[in-house]
Order: structure tokens, then C-alpha cells, then sequence
């Protein structure tokens, strides 16, 4: 699929000739940053912004309208993003020690938005789609603040939107949206808490807050319009939903 999705940029960017008015704007302040960008397409703007020492941003962008931000202020934080398609969007602002972004976008007019603040927290977002057109217009958006919170999002299709918001120590989510118009939303404050959020098919949507330590809790999702909604307080919680 990325191969065709691939040859159809490559016929689009032949056109209107090679690498045409791309932008990139590097400024780097500290020690030892390192930055990398690579624009192959029409149109393409990246912007990258590091302050502090040891930071690292790897940025490509391969197609036309694609737009990247990456502002990363801290120590060895490291953010990497990759773009392949028409008008994707990619966020990301890191300040702390040690934080990680990984950003994928393949189709059209996907976003992406990795906000964390902390000590090596982990974000990655994954869009992409069937068909020639892959991924479209799908939306994701994490913020993580914390120390070693980590956050997942798959997004395979169209229209579906995935937020995630984790506020402690060594929270973990994973979030997989395969289909249309699905929508998830992840709220965790405290201490090793846990979860896992599947969507399959069409206009499904899952709720999921957890407040205190090592709860945990797993929705699946398939089919048509599901609704789940999940609230756990408190120490060692667990709750599984199934909807077919």
C-alpha cells in the first residue's frame, strides 16, 4: 500500500518538478543538538526548535503540504518524524530529560500532536490506511506528564481520533483504531496504570478515566456505533468491556 501511495507521489511531485519550495527552519541552542531533515515534494514546511544538550530531531517529509513542529528544550529528548502523503500535520513539544515522540503519518490530512513534560516519557502515534489514498484525516493527540509514562496510538482508516492525557509515574496506554469515524479517549492520573483501548469497524467510542495506582482496564470494540465508558478510582481496579 505505502509503495503505491509512494508511486503516486512520485508521479505527482514529476509534474510539477522536482522538490519545489520546501522550507525548513533549523535553530538550535546548547550543546551537542543534532537535527536532520530530509524534504522531498512540493510545499513542505518543517520547523525544528532545541534548546539544552544532547537533543535529537529527525524529520521527513515526503510529498506536498506536509507540516512539521518540533520544540524540544530539556536534555536528550528525541523526537522523530515521518511524513508521507498530502497536508499531514505533526506537533511536537517536549521539555524535561530523556522524553521520546515517534510520529507516522502516511495519507492525507492526517494530525498528530505529542505534548510531554517530564523525565522519559514515551509517546508514539502510527496513521496510515488502505487503498492507494491510505490513512485520511485521522487525528491523534497525547499529553504525557510525568516520569516514564508511555503512550501508544494506532490509527488505520479514516476520520478516527484517538486522545490521550496521562499524568504521573509509569502510566501506560495503547490505543489501536482500525475503520471510520472511531473515537477514544484515555485519561489516567497516578501511578502504573494500565490501558488498552481496540476499536474495530465504524463510529465506535470508548471512554476510559483511571485515577490511582495499578488499576487497569481493556475495551474491545467491533462493529458498528458501540459506546463504552469506563471510570476506575482507587488501587488495583481492573475492568474488561467486549462489544460485537
Amino acid at each position: 500500500m505505502k509503495k503505491v501511495l509512494l508511486s503516486a507521489l512520485a508521479l505527482m511531485i514529476a509534474t510539477v518538478g522536482f522538490a519545489q519550495f520546501n522550507d525548513s527552519d533549523v535553530t538550535q541552542l546548547g550543546l551537542l543538538n543534532d537535527s536532520d531533515v530530509l524534504q522531498i515534494g512540493l510545499l513542505n514546511d518543517s520547523d525544528v526548535l532545541q534548546v539544552g544538550a544532547f537533543n535529537d530531531s529527525d524529520v521527513t517529509q515526503l510529498g506536498a503540504f506536509n507540516v512539521s513542529n518540533v520544540d524540544q528544550g530539556g536534555i536528550a529528548n528525541g523526537s522523530d518524524v515521518d511524513q508521507l502523503g498530502v497536508a499531514n500535520n505533526a506537533n511536537v513539544y517536549q521539555r524535561g530529560v530523556l522524553n521520546s515522540s515517534d510520529i507516522d503519518q502516511v495519507g492525507w490530512f492526517n494530525d498528530a500532536d505529542a505534548i510531554q513534560l517530564g523525565f522519559a516519557n514515551t509517546s508514539i502515534i502510527d496513521q496510515d490506511g488502505p487503498g492507494p489514498f491510505a490513512g485520511i484525516a485521522n487525528d491523534a493527540y497525547t499529553l504525557q506528564i510525568g516520569a516514564g509514562n508511555f503512550s501508544y496510538t494506532e490509527q488505520y482508516g479514516w476520520l478516527n481520533d484517538g486522545d490521550t492525557f496521562q499524568f504521573g509515574i509509569l502510566n501506560g496506554s495503547a490505543t489501536l483504531q482500525a475503520g471510520i469515524a472511531n473515537t477514544s479517549d484515555t485519561w489516567q492520573f497516578g501511578l502504573l496504570n494500565g490501558s488498552t483501548t481496540l476499536q474495530v469497524g465504524v463510529g465506535n467510542t470508548a471512554l476510559n478515566v483511571q485515577v490511582g495506582a495499578f488499576n487497569s482496564q481493556l475495551t474491545i470494540q467491533a462493529g458498528l456505533g458501540h459506546s463504552a465508558t469506563t471510570l476506575q478510582g482507587g488501587i488495583g481496579n481492573t475492568s474488561t468491556t467486549i462489544q460485537f
